[in-house]
């Protein structure tokens, strides 16, 4: 079967034109322009390849990291796991999906790969999530290579804030989106907690400088011009740095009684979520919202 056969939602990056697939290339008629198929993988990074230059370079290097530390650690996975179903908890699945942004490609566990299409700019993070879907494409979030008006849901997990214009992200996640489609999108949260672990962390190698921490007012103007928003949550407290990421700091390995440990971190969180004040001092933010019509 084709690439084209695969994910019939594909168009031309540039001009949003029909493709035509060749051997291992596709060709737009309405531009001329070619995209190379790598691997059985189509790649449509578009005119914001040099921009994204370093953000790709990183996202290549850490993919092995996600792989071998990030998700193979039990407790790590199964806080990840834990806070992608309060994001599916939100929304229909039974559609068309688009994982923008999808990593190593978690949620090809969750739902059945055949619904979902993965979009990520980095080819490593793409060879892993090969081994799960073949319905997968090399490319921008904010200049994406799909058609108008293609899929039902969105979903967004910790993509924006590596963005340099997540603006036009969002207005590409509204294009693609049929009528009354859902988006839902998880990002960092600008708070006293993260600033300053933000500021550090920029320092390292897992982190372009394209890297930021968004503020609930800044995601909501993002979003409030293409969508309604129907459900902002924050989220992630305690047990997000301790439990979520050992491949940047492993400090739970030190902690005894690991299971009840864990077990307590996530009920602290989930009181601390429910706090007023107290509760938008998180690590993340999670936002629900329908495509709003007549934009």
């Amino acid at each position: 079967m084709g690439i084209l056969e695969r994910i019939p939602e594909l168009a031309c990056p540039f001009c949003k034109g029909p493709l035509e697939e060749q051997a291992e290339r596709l060709d737009c008629a309405a531009c001329n322009r070619h995209y190379a198929i790598r691997n059985g993988i189509p790649c449509m990074l578009g005119d914001d390849l040099l921009a994204f230059a370093q953000e790709v370079a990183v996202q290549d290097r850490v993919a092995v990291e996600y792989e071998q530390k990030r998700y193979a650690d039990p407790y790590s996975r199964r806080y990840h796991s834990w806070w992608t179903d309060q994001m599916l908890g939100l929304v229909r699945t039974d559609g068309r999906i688009l994982d923008n942004g999808c990593g190593i490609g978690l949620l090809f566990e969750k739902i059945p790969p055949k619904q979902i299409v993965g979009l990520d700019l980095s080819s490593e993070m793409l060879a892993k999530a090969a081994r799960l879907s073949d319905q997968l494409i090399q490319g921008n979030s904010q200049e994406l290579p799909l058609k108008d008006n293609s899929f039902d849901l969105v979903f967004c997990r910790s993509l924006l804030h590596h963005l340099p214009q997540p603006e036009r992200a969002v207005r590409e996640m509204y294009r693609v989106l049929r009528p009354g489609g859902e988006m839902v999108s998880v990002d960092t949260n600008a708070s006293i907690l993260s600033a300053l672990p933000r500021k550090l962390a920029n320092r390292g190698r897992h982190f372009s400088e394209e890297h930021q921490n968004l503020t609930r007012r800044r995601l909501v103007q993002m979003l409030e011009p293409w969508f309604t928003i129907d459900h902002v949550r924050y989220f992630g407290y305690i047990a997000y740095p301790l439990l979520g990421f050992p491949d940047l700091m492993h400090i739970f390995r030190f902690i005894p009684f690991k299971s009840l440990a864990e077990a307590l971190l996530m009920f602290i969180d989930e009181v601390l979520s429910r706090l007023p004040v107290i509760r938008t001092q998180s690590w993340g933010i999670l936002i629900k919202a329908t495509k709003t019509q007549g934009v």
